[in-house]
């Protein structure tokens, strides 16, 4: 978490540059907004903005947070990515878990794990515009439950009785950041 007297010092400075009257309200909502990111990841945000903001206001929270966390868009791609990384490393006939639990919502929406993977190349520009349509959207919904998503193995066992048989799912992306499925 990060320091307080850090963050006030920060804020400080910025309100310096920006002519702007420090306010107990600027330091509460901003403190609110970045106190899980560390000093060095907030000062190194702070140093991008004023290199590249172009008006005489302060920054808004939003103008740090796209240094600290990447635009939606980039957000969107890097999902995009992982969900192809998945189909590469397990394809269809394995059970995925992501450590973005949006990810999983959005292959869902679309039709689920073995129709993504099983989608037409030529289709692919169409789902990934969808895709990534649907992951800006769940963004702003603050998904956090994670959703299995099952491959032909696991479902085929499951079916047939034999849950003795399911290999463990494949984890994709960051797994410290990772909530886990909750497993039946």
């Amino acid at each position: 978490m990060l320091d307080k007297t850090k963050f006030i010092s920060i804020m400080t400075g910025l309100c310096e540059v920006y002519k702007q009257t420090p306010s107990e309200f600027i330091f509460d909502m901003y403190y609110e907004i970045f106190k899980n990111y560390d000093y060095k990841q907030l000062t190194e945000a702070v140093r991008k903005v004023l290199s590249t903001h172009k008006y005489n206001t302060l920054p808004k929270p939003a103008d740090i947070l796209e240094y600290l966390e990447g635009s939606a868009s980039d957000k969107s791609l890097i999902a995009w990515l992982k969900a192809k990384e998945a189909v590469r490393k397990g394809g269809y006939v394995a059970t995925i878990e992501f450590d973005d639990p949006i990810i999983s919502h959005c292959l869902q929406e679309l039709g689920g794990w073995q129709w993504f993977c099983n989608c037409p190349i030529d289709e692919l520009p169409f789902v990934e515009k969808r895709f990534r349509d649907l992951y800006n959207l769940l963004q702003k919904r603050e998904i956090i439950n994670p959703v299995r998503l099952i491959g032909f193995i696991e479902q085929k066992n499951s079916e047939r009785g034999h849950n003795d048989k399911i290999p463990k799912p494949i984890l994709i992306g960051d797994l410290s950041k990772k909530k886990m499925v909750a497993h039946e």
